[in-house]
């Protein structure tokens, strides 16, 4: 694989990823997600030679039941189906992890889709709590790892 570059992104250009890997349902234009201005969050893309591969979006937000200000969500990562399982989504989440922890975060979290839970659990997450189902997108697991 060639090098890849890890560079931060608007919130519209996450949308294409999010439409085309996660939301194919919905427009792209329908895929701003809350907090996605917010000042706190980061939006992480993943290139190689110039072509998108995959994004990430990291917000300071509290997992359900907590008020920590320390915690950070990881939401709307998508890496391009013929490029998963090449190390990208798991250099885009190790982004995501070292900027967390360089912003005092002492958590990271996100609903994950259920089948994407072995990614994460290799990466250290741990599932909280059984599967769920998010409306029209599919089964998921909240899975969070400490910073």
């Amino acid at each position: 694989m060639p090098p890849y570059e890890i560079r931060p992104i608007s919130a519209a250009e996450t949308r294409h990823l999010r439409h085309v890997v996660l939301r194919p349902h919905q427009r792209p234009e329908e895929l701003v997600y809350p907090g996605d201005d917010a000042p706190d969050t980061l939006h992480l893309g993943l290139y190689v030679e110039g072509q998108q591969l995959g994004v990430a979006s990291l917000y300071r937000e509290p997992q359900p039941g907590s008020k920590s200000p320390s915690e950070w969500r990881l939401r709307g990562m998508a890496v391009l189906a013929h490029e998963q399982g090449r190390g990208n989504g798991a250099a885009l989440l190790q982004a995501c992890i070292d900027h967390a922890a360089r912003h005092g975060g002492t958590r990271l979290w996100c609903n994950a889709r259920t089948t994407a839970a072995g990614f994460y659990r290799r990466l250290g997450f741990t599932v909280e709590g059984g599967e769920f189902e998010l409306a029209g997108i599919g089964p998921h697991y909240l899975m969070w790892r400490a910073l």
